[in-house]
């Protein structure tokens, strides 16, 4: 029984084997996806509001007091050494430097998915 059913399987044709047929060679097509567009609007201008700065020395901190409680203000102050705004200073100019760099490194990517391939000049 083993021995026929063995030999059974093999007088069947399953598309492989000794086929008189040759295989069908495999066509590949290649042709070119246009790109889609970026449509990233253009990222709206930064309006800072402004800030007043009041320097505070031994000399004239009672005037800066008296002058923010006639204003109304709390006696609230956020202070800096000179190294501390140099630091600080810094460090806006790399957030400026990095907001920069992030631009261009967008515009780029505009002009290459949204600029059109020129043709090939004509013999």
């Amino acid at each position: 029984m083993a021995t026929t059913s063995l030999s059974g399987c093999g007088s069947l044709k399953f598309g492989f084997g000794s086929s008189t047929e040759s295989p069908k060679p495999i066509e590949v097509v290649t042709k070119p996806i246009e790109k889609t567009p970026l449509s990233l609007p253009d990222p709206t201008p930064l309006r800072t509001k402004p800030i007043e700065w009041i320097v505070v020395t031994t000399e004239n901190h009672e005037e800066v007091f008296k002058r923010l409680e006639a204003k109304g203000n709390q006696l609230v102050l956020f202070a800096l050494t000179e190294e501390g705004y140099q630091q600080l200073a810094i460090t806006m100019g790399e957030i400026k430097n990095l907001i920069n760099t992030q631009r261009i490194i967008i515009g780029k990517y505009k002009e290459y998915y949204e600029t059109k391939k020129e043709d090939p000049p004509k013999k």
